[in-house]
């Protein structure tokens, strides 16, 4: 079964986000859906977890029975890219904080324009 990565179509910084990782990414291992496209009844039958408020301004991988949101979704995508020699690094300690914090920087900063 193919991941999916489900990104918030209405947010300028979570649409290119999901076109960069496209254009990464293996398209046989992964399929890019805006959230938007699909009603909150259709989301949970991907994940049980999988709602309008979790997506919103948000990113979200569904791979296997897991959720992954923002900064874990992408490090765990990182393994189907040319760079998944360099995923283990983001797996040390305190670097998801770093993540989790770079997410929401670049998040703020690309909304504002």
């Amino acid at each position: 079964m193919k991941a999916k990565f489900f990104y918030d179509g209405n947010c300028d910084f979570c649409s290119g986000l999901a076109d960069y990782w496209k254009l990464k990414t293996d398209t046989k291992q992964i399929d890019f859906l805006s959230f938007r496209d699909y009603s909150e009844s259709e989301l949970l039958k991907f994940h049980s977890q999988l709602t309008w408020d979790k997506c919103e301004g948000n990113v979200q991988l569904i791979y296997g029975n897991s959720r992954l949101p923002g900064f874990f979704g992408v490090r765990r995508m990182l393994f189907w890219t040319k760079y998944k020699y360099l995923a283990p690094i983001l797996y040390l300690p305190l670097v998801p904080f770093l993540g989790v914090a770079v997410m929401y920087f670049l998040r703020f900063f690309k909304s504002k324009k």
